[in-house]
């Protein structure tokens, strides 16, 4: 399982831009998936990678909660 995110800035014709990068699920394998955030100077574009970088850990943080709860249980019941 590979778990991750981030933001980083990309210049496009000079102007700097804030895309937010994560890993998700699809079919049956882990792909990283960039989005467009918005204008790297904009007060509005920091908060909402912020906003997405904490839902993402917050997701991941029960998945990985579920996932150690079930491994563990299989484990004690054989």
């Amino acid at each position: 399982m590979q778990i991750g995110c981030g933001v980083y800035q990309h210049p496009v014709k000079g102007r700097p831009y804030l895309y937010f990068w994560h890993y998700e699920t699809k079919g049956s394998r882990r792909v990283q998936v960039k989005e467009y955030v918005g204008p790297a100077r904009s007060a509005e574009s920091r908060s909402e990678a912020l906003r997405r970088c904490e839902a993402y850990f917050q997701k991941m943080s029960r998945e990985l909660r579920g996932l150690r709860e079930s491994t563990l249980a299989a484990l004690r019941s054989r």
